[in-house]
């Protein structure tokens, strides 16, 4: 089975008011992209990895990937788009039409196991399209213009993250019909959903945290100095 990961990392980090992308900041000396990036390359079970990042950094990207890694054939670095759904397109041209699945990973959850990329894999393998998830503990509430609307029944509620993986025909049916349409979601999942194929839920990570804000930021920091990393199972 041929499985490749797309990991779209060339979004600005705006909610963090820095001058500098986010995951090109440096925890432990090392940038916040190869906490992600080597646990991918790190998988046995994948077989190829298509990194899409903004495009003036893209030189910088190519300069860390040779750094850190040296000649890796299996590892493509591109420039990625103006949307996430942009780089993750223009990375799906990189994937071998014989490919079965396809991995997608947000460049800025470093923390993702390689117990859940392959729990999700097998979950695809077997439906076609399965994501990581998990589920909310505090009362949902919908709200407009600062008025509760309605409370949502919590235990229908799963709060959605990375990695999603698809059947490679489902994946690019999906975004070929998204382009045409115009539609723009968020996630990878909301696309498959609308053309009517089902995808299953395997229970992600509650440190499966995707970085976003100031306070994010210091809680991978604090996670990283207690040396907690270590003894996760990507080392398994």
């Amino acid at each position: 089975m041929l499985t490749y990961a797309i990991i779209p990392a060339a979004g600005r980090g705006v909610r963090l008011g820095l001058d500098t992308p986010k995951q090109f900041l440096h925890l432990h000396h090392k940038p916040l992209l190869l906490y992600t990036l080597e646990v991918l390359l790190e998988a046995p079970f994948i077989n190829g990895v298509v990194l899409a990042v903004p495009e003036d950094f893209l030189a910088e990207a190519q300069r860390l990937v040779r750094d850190y890694y040296g000649d890796y054939p299996s590892l493509t670095v591109l420039a990625g788009g103006k949307e996430r759904q942009d780089s993750v397109w223009k990375a799906l041209q990189q994937v071998p039409g014989e490919c079965d699945l396809v991995v997608v990973h947000d460049g800025v959850r470093p923390l993702v196991t390689r117990q859940l990329l392959e729990t999700t894999c097998q979950a695809a393998l077997l439906t076609g399209a399965a994501i990581a998830a998990i589920p909310a503990t505090d009362t949902v509430k919908r709200v407009h213009q600062e008025r509760v609307v309605e409370t949502l029944p919590r235990e229908e509620i799963w709060l959605v993250q990375t990695p999603q993986v698809f059947r490679l025909d489902i994946l690019l049916d999906s975004y070929q019909e998204a382009r045409r349409c115009g539609w723009a979601v968020t996630d990878d999942a909301s696309l498959v959903e609308r053309m009517g194929f089902p995808v299953s839920v395997v229970p992600g990570s509650r440190t499966n945290l995707k970085i976003t804000t100031r306070e994010d930021l210091a809680w991978l920091r604090w996670y990283l100095d207690t040396g907690r990393v270590a003894n996760d199972s990507r080392s398994e």
